[in-house]
Protein backbone atom coordinates (compact mmCIF):
# COMPACT_ATOMS: atom_id res chain seq x y z
CA UNK A 1 0.00 0.00 0.00
CA UNK A 2 1.20 3.51 -0.67
CA UNK A 3 0.01 7.07 -0.61
CA UNK A 4 0.70 10.02 -2.86
CA UNK A 5 3.62 11.84 -1.24
CA UNK A 6 2.15 15.20 -2.26
CA UNK A 7 -0.72 14.56 0.13
CA UNK A 8 1.67 15.46 2.93
CA UNK A 9 3.79 18.02 1.14
CA UNK A 10 6.99 17.99 -0.79
CA UNK A 11 9.24 16.99 2.11
CA UNK A 12 7.43 14.03 3.66
CA UNK A 13 7.46 10.56 2.13
CA UNK A 14 4.65 8.23 3.13
CA UNK A 15 4.09 4.50 2.63
CA UNK A 16 2.22 1.75 4.47
CA UNK A 17 3.88 -1.55 5.42
CA UNK A 18 2.90 -4.14 8.02
CA UNK A 19 -0.27 -2.05 8.43
CA UNK A 20 1.90 0.75 9.84
CA UNK A 21 2.12 4.17 8.25
CA UNK A 22 5.79 5.03 7.59
CA UNK A 23 6.37 8.79 7.78
CA UNK A 24 9.81 9.74 6.46
CA UNK A 25 11.08 13.27 6.98
CA UNK A 26 12.72 14.32 3.71
CA UNK A 27 13.63 18.01 4.02
CA UNK A 28 17.23 16.90 3.70
CA UNK A 29 18.57 20.19 2.30
CA UNK A 30 17.69 21.79 5.66
CA UNK A 31 18.73 18.82 7.81
CA UNK A 32 15.03 17.98 8.25
CA UNK A 33 14.48 21.16 10.25
CA UNK A 34 10.86 22.21 10.64
CA UNK A 35 9.33 25.32 9.20
CA UNK A 36 5.62 25.99 9.74
CA UNK A 37 4.58 24.14 6.56
CA UNK A 38 6.59 21.04 7.53
CA UNK A 39 4.95 21.05 10.97
CA UNK A 40 1.53 21.28 9.30
CA UNK A 41 2.30 18.45 6.89
CA UNK A 42 3.67 16.20 9.62
CA UNK A 43 0.51 16.84 11.64
CA UNK A 44 -1.60 15.82 8.61
CA UNK A 45 0.40 12.63 8.14
CA UNK A 46 0.10 11.64 11.80
CA UNK A 47 -3.63 12.44 11.79
CA UNK A 48 -4.07 10.29 8.67
CA UNK A 49 -2.50 7.34 10.47
CA UNK A 50 -4.70 7.90 13.53
CA UNK A 51 -7.92 8.17 11.51
CA UNK A 52 -7.45 5.38 8.95
CA UNK A 53 -8.94 2.19 10.38
CA UNK A 54 -6.66 0.02 8.24
CA UNK A 55 -3.55 1.51 9.84
CA UNK A 56 -2.60 0.12 13.24
CA UNK A 57 0.34 2.34 14.09
CA UNK A 58 3.10 4.49 12.64
CA UNK A 59 6.86 4.64 12.18
CA UNK A 60 8.51 8.07 12.18
CA UNK A 61 11.94 8.16 10.51
CA UNK A 62 14.12 10.24 8.21
CA UNK A 63 16.15 10.42 5.04
CA UNK A 64 19.62 11.95 5.19
CA UNK A 65 22.08 12.21 8.06
CA UNK A 66 19.78 14.18 10.40
CA UNK A 67 16.56 12.95 11.92
CA UNK A 68 15.78 16.61 12.53
CA UNK A 69 17.71 19.60 13.79
CA UNK A 70 14.53 21.08 15.26
CA UNK A 71 12.85 24.32 14.30
CA UNK A 72 14.26 26.04 11.21
CA UNK A 73 15.03 29.40 12.80
CA UNK A 74 15.97 30.84 9.42
CA UNK A 75 12.44 30.27 8.14
CA UNK A 76 10.59 31.77 11.11
CA UNK A 77 10.39 35.38 12.25
CA UNK A 78 10.82 35.17 16.01
CA UNK A 79 9.37 38.67 16.44
CA UNK A 80 6.06 37.49 14.95
CA UNK A 81 4.55 36.20 18.17
CA UNK A 82 1.35 34.97 16.53
CA UNK A 83 3.36 32.84 14.09
CA UNK A 84 5.53 31.47 16.91
CA UNK A 85 2.46 30.67 18.99
CA UNK A 86 0.86 28.89 16.03
CA UNK A 87 4.06 26.90 15.43
CA UNK A 88 4.26 25.86 19.08
CA UNK A 89 0.60 24.89 19.10
CA UNK A 90 1.02 22.75 15.98
CA UNK A 91 4.08 21.01 17.45
CA UNK A 92 2.20 20.39 20.71
CA UNK A 93 -0.68 18.81 18.76
CA UNK A 94 1.76 16.44 17.01
CA UNK A 95 3.16 15.46 20.41
CA UNK A 96 -0.33 14.79 21.75
CA UNK A 97 -1.27 12.68 18.71
CA UNK A 98 1.86 10.57 19.07
CA UNK A 99 1.59 10.23 22.84
CA UNK A 100 -2.12 9.39 23.02
CA UNK A 101 -2.66 7.76 19.63
CA UNK A 102 -1.92 4.41 18.04
CA UNK A 103 1.40 2.65 18.73
CA UNK A 104 4.29 4.73 17.42
CA UNK A 105 7.87 3.68 16.68
CA UNK A 106 10.61 6.24 16.08
CA UNK A 107 13.65 5.28 13.99
CA UNK A 108 16.37 7.92 14.33
CA UNK A 109 19.27 8.12 11.88
CA UNK A 110 21.83 10.81 12.71
CA UNK A 111 21.31 14.10 14.54
CA UNK A 112 18.17 14.60 16.61
CA UNK A 113 17.87 18.10 18.05
CA UNK A 114 15.10 20.21 19.54
CA UNK A 115 11.68 19.13 18.28
CA UNK A 116 13.34 16.10 16.70
CA UNK A 117 14.11 14.80 20.20
CA UNK A 118 10.67 15.82 21.49
CA UNK A 119 8.77 13.95 18.76
CA UNK A 120 10.91 10.87 19.30
CA UNK A 121 10.25 10.76 23.04
CA UNK A 122 6.50 10.92 22.40
CA UNK A 123 6.75 7.57 20.60
CA UNK A 124 6.45 4.19 22.32
CA UNK A 125 9.66 2.59 21.07
CA UNK A 126 12.75 4.45 19.93
CA UNK A 127 15.54 2.96 17.82
CA UNK A 128 18.66 4.90 16.82
CA UNK A 129 21.64 4.22 14.58
CA UNK A 130 24.92 3.94 16.43
CA UNK A 131 26.30 7.29 15.24
CA UNK A 132 23.20 9.26 16.24
CA UNK A 133 23.23 11.95 18.91
CA UNK A 134 20.58 13.92 20.79
CA UNK A 135 20.63 17.54 21.94
CA UNK A 136 18.26 20.27 23.10
CA UNK A 137 20.07 23.48 22.04
CA UNK A 138 17.20 25.95 22.59
CA UNK A 139 18.85 27.57 25.64
CA UNK A 140 21.51 29.05 23.34
CA UNK A 141 18.79 31.09 21.62
CA UNK A 142 16.87 31.91 24.80
CA UNK A 143 13.98 29.65 23.76
CA UNK A 144 11.85 27.84 26.32
CA UNK A 145 11.66 24.11 25.60
CA UNK A 146 7.87 23.80 25.64
CA UNK A 147 5.25 21.73 23.73
CA UNK A 148 5.13 19.24 26.62
CA UNK A 149 8.83 18.49 26.37
CA UNK A 150 9.70 19.09 30.03
CA UNK A 151 6.76 17.00 31.25
CA UNK A 152 7.76 14.00 29.16
CA UNK A 153 11.51 14.35 29.70
CA UNK A 154 11.15 14.45 33.49
CA UNK A 155 8.88 11.39 33.39
CA UNK A 156 10.98 9.32 31.01
CA UNK A 157 14.62 10.26 31.67
CA UNK A 158 14.17 11.85 35.12
CA UNK A 159 14.69 15.34 36.49
CA UNK A 160 18.54 15.40 36.54
CA UNK A 161 18.88 14.42 32.87
CA UNK A 162 16.06 16.76 31.90
CA UNK A 163 18.08 19.62 33.40
CA UNK A 164 21.32 18.46 31.80
CA UNK A 165 19.70 18.34 28.36
CA UNK A 166 17.42 21.39 28.53
CA UNK A 167 19.36 23.74 30.86
CA UNK A 168 22.90 22.82 29.82
CA UNK A 169 22.23 21.65 26.23
CA UNK A 170 24.27 18.51 26.89
CA UNK A 171 24.82 16.45 23.75
CA UNK A 172 24.14 12.73 24.27
CA UNK A 173 25.39 9.95 22.03
CA UNK A 174 23.30 6.89 21.29
CA UNK A 175 24.95 4.75 23.97
CA UNK A 176 24.24 7.29 26.72
CA UNK A 177 20.72 7.78 25.33
CA UNK A 178 20.16 4.04 25.72
CA UNK A 179 21.49 4.05 29.28
CA UNK A 180 19.16 6.84 30.44
CA UNK A 181 16.06 5.57 28.64
CA UNK A 182 15.90 8.22 25.93
CA UNK A 183 16.00 5.38 23.36
CA UNK A 184 15.30 1.66 23.60
CA UNK A 185 17.66 0.13 21.04
CA UNK A 186 20.81 0.84 19.00
CA UNK A 187 21.45 -0.56 15.52
CA UNK A 188 24.47 -0.25 13.27
CA UNK A 189 22.99 1.68 10.36
CA UNK A 190 20.01 2.83 8.31
CA UNK A 191 19.26 -0.58 6.81
CA UNK A 192 19.10 -2.26 10.23
CA UNK A 193 17.12 0.70 11.56
CA UNK A 194 14.21 0.24 9.17
CA UNK A 195 14.34 -3.57 9.37
CA UNK A 196 14.11 -3.55 13.16
CA UNK A 197 11.38 -0.91 13.16
CA UNK A 198 9.33 -3.03 10.76
CA UNK A 199 9.95 -6.12 12.91
CA UNK A 200 8.47 -4.25 15.88
CA UNK A 201 5.54 -3.13 13.71
CA UNK A 202 4.96 -6.71 12.56
CA UNK A 203 4.79 -7.85 16.17
CA UNK A 204 2.34 -5.10 17.13
CA UNK A 205 -0.07 -5.30 14.21
CA UNK A 206 -0.85 -8.97 14.91
CA UNK A 207 -1.92 -8.28 18.50
CA UNK A 208 -5.27 -7.23 19.98
CA UNK A 209 -5.44 -3.54 19.14
CA UNK A 210 -7.84 -2.59 21.93
CA UNK A 211 -5.53 -4.16 24.49
CA UNK A 212 -2.40 -2.56 22.99
CA UNK A 213 -3.89 0.92 22.93
CA UNK A 214 -5.31 0.59 26.43
CA UNK A 215 -1.90 -0.52 27.77
CA UNK A 216 -0.26 2.46 26.04
CA UNK A 217 -2.71 4.96 27.53
CA UNK A 218 -2.41 3.53 31.02
CA UNK A 219 1.38 3.35 30.85
CA UNK A 220 1.64 6.97 29.71
CA UNK A 221 -0.84 8.53 32.13
CA UNK A 222 -1.32 6.64 35.39
CA UNK A 223 1.97 7.50 37.11
CA UNK A 224 0.75 10.90 38.31
CA UNK A 225 -2.64 9.63 39.54
CA UNK A 226 -3.55 8.48 43.04
CA UNK A 227 -3.63 4.72 43.43
CA UNK A 228 -7.42 4.62 43.63
CA UNK A 229 -7.92 6.85 40.59
CA UNK A 230 -5.30 4.95 38.59
CA UNK A 231 -6.91 1.64 39.52
CA UNK A 232 -10.33 2.85 38.37
CA UNK A 233 -8.90 3.88 35.00
CA UNK A 234 -6.94 0.63 34.66
CA UNK A 235 -10.09 -1.35 35.35
CA UNK A 236 -11.85 0.54 32.57
CA UNK A 237 -8.96 -0.38 30.28
CA UNK A 238 -9.16 -4.05 31.22
CA UNK A 239 -12.89 -4.15 30.45
CA UNK A 240 -12.42 -3.48 26.72
CA UNK A 241 -14.18 -6.73 25.79
CA UNK A 242 -17.48 -5.43 27.19
CA UNK A 243 -17.75 -2.87 24.41
CA UNK A 244 -19.07 -3.84 20.98
CA UNK A 245 -17.71 -0.74 19.22
CA UNK A 246 -13.98 -0.95 19.89
CA UNK A 247 -13.11 2.33 18.15
CA UNK A 248 -15.72 4.14 20.26
CA UNK A 249 -14.31 2.47 23.37
CA UNK A 250 -10.79 3.73 22.59
CA UNK A 251 -12.07 7.20 21.75
CA UNK A 252 -13.87 7.39 25.10
CA UNK A 253 -10.82 5.99 26.90
CA UNK A 254 -8.57 8.67 25.41
CA UNK A 255 -10.97 11.35 26.59
CA UNK A 256 -10.24 10.31 30.17
CA UNK A 257 -6.76 11.75 29.71
CA UNK A 258 -7.70 15.03 28.04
Amino acid sequence: MSSNNLQFGEYIEFTIKKRFGIITLNRVHRSNAFDIKQFENLKKAVEFCQNDEKIRGLILTNNGSSFSTGVDLGAIDGSNHDAVKYLEGTAATICKLLYNGKPAICAVNGRAMGEGVVFSICCDYRIASRDSFFQMPEIYSGIFTGTGCLVLFSRIIGIPWTKRMCMFAEKIDSQKALEIGLIDQIVNGKEDLIKDALDKAKFLFTKNQSVLNAIKLCSNHLADKSYQKALEIEQYGSAWYEYKEKEKYLEDFRLKFE
